[in-house]
């Protein structure tokens, strides 16, 4: 499946193209959670790590085991995220989870990346809303001031180089850089042989 057939609309009755496709309550439930963040959690040390946890939890976030997200981190719409353990959102990172985002275990998004599920139809007039799922693979590392586009798959063990921008799905133990991002040569590291971590 091409990235372009994952982009979905947003299928909600809108009586103008200015009209926002989320309910009352998604909407509500966005602007509640960034005034608890920026109140409870923005200013918070990092072994507060379980309260920012807590707080994510509390808005719908999936989490599981101990992943780390920094107080500067921006999350949009955390009922669209899923955290599995030990994966990392690092200070200023931006995952604007209009549609499903998850981080596997033990994946990076650093410092300032922007990991971005919605776009919007621009071969339509009224450029419709879409979003596409964001799906960020084990031992993944997206390294800082990356762009990561709706619909993108980041293979398991794949690294994304500074300031790339990722338009399409990355493969699994590849170094992969630049605008656009494309592979680059395989990972390679010390105590790793063959096709598998």
């Amino acid at each position: 499946m091409s990235m372009n057939q994952r982009l979905k609309p947003v299928n909600q009755q809108q009586d103008s193209p200015y009209d926002s496709p989320f309910t009352l309550k998604a909407r509500l439930g966005k602007v509640l959670f960034s005034v608890v963040w920026a109140v409870a959690c923005r200013i918070t040390p990092n072994p507060l790590n379980p309260w920012r946890l807590f707080v994510l939890r509390c808005f719908g976030a999936t989490i599981r085991g101990t992943p780390y997200v920094a107080p500067s981190a921006q999350v949009t719409m955390p009922w669209n995220v899923t955290l599995e353990h030990r994966s990392c959102v690092g200070p200023g990172a931006v995952l604007y989870a209009l549609g499903p985002i998850r981080l596997r275990e033990r994946s990076t998004v650093a410092q300032y990346c922007y990991v971005c599920t919605g776009s919007h139809d621009v071969s339509l007039k009224a450029m419709p809303l879409t979003i596409g799922e964001i799906d960020v693979g084990e031992d993944a590392m997206v390294f800082a001031k990356a762009f990561v586009a709706p619909g993108v798959r980041i293979g398991a063990g794949a690294v994304i180089g500074a300031a790339s921008v990722v338009t399409k799905d990355m493969p699994e133990w590849t170094i992969c850089a630049g605008n656009p991002c494309r592979p680059l040569k395989p990972r390679r590291f010390e105590g790793r042989t063959g096709e598998t971590p």
